[in-house]
């Protein structure tokens, strides 16, 4: 049974590509990154959980660093048209009732979709990220939200560009 589980893992390191000496590698600098990532948001009096949406959001852009960038700035984007969704929805409610939140979610979704014609700034994911932060963090808009939140994401994002170069560091430094 322990040559089966060991013959199963080393197929699913072979699936990728690599030696299992990097694989091994790569997993636990990750894992220290997020680790000492955590501490530092923690440590700053950050939401732990905003600086995995700065994580995630960077690695939309598929290990490459300026799509990782371009996304988050489209997550600050994000942010920002979050905050002035809720200035606007305070604003239109009184006349609009029960329609003002569709009406403002739908000038936000076409606002994102519409992205798409901005390259680089046409990371869906990543405006979704940043009005998803904005929303969940239940802060006001203003501008501790706004430091506040993206202090936090952008731990995430360094993380993840650090990681990003993981693989590589292993090719640079492993041993002969």
């Amino acid at each position: 049974m322990n040559a089966e589980k060991q013959a199963i893992g080393s197929m699913s390191v072979r699936r990728l590509g690599m030696p299992t000496a990097r694989f091994a590698w790569i997993v636990v600098t990750v894992g220290i990154i997020a680790a000492v990532a955590s501490v530092v948001t923690v440590g700053l009096s950050l939401q732990l959980w905003t600086m995995f949406i700065g994580w995630t959001c960077f690695g939309t852009g598929d290990g490459d660093m300026r799509r990782g960038g371009a996304a988050l700035a489209c997550l600050v984007i994000g942010v920002l048209l979050g905050m002035g969704a809720l200035v606007v929805l305070g604003a239109i409610a009184p006349a609009a009732g029960q329609w003002a939140l569709p009406f403002v979610i739908f000038i936000l979704a076409v606002v994102v979709m519409l992205s798409l014609l901005t390259p680089p700034l046409n990371s869906i994911p990543g405006y979704f990220l940043g009005m998803t932060a904005f929303f969940a963090s239940g802060l006001q808009p203003e501008g501790h939200a706004l430091a506040t939140i993206l202090s936090a994401a952008f731990i995430g994002a360094l993380s993840a560009g650090l990681a990003t170069i993981a693989p590589q560091l292993y090719d640079r430094w492993r041993p002969a």
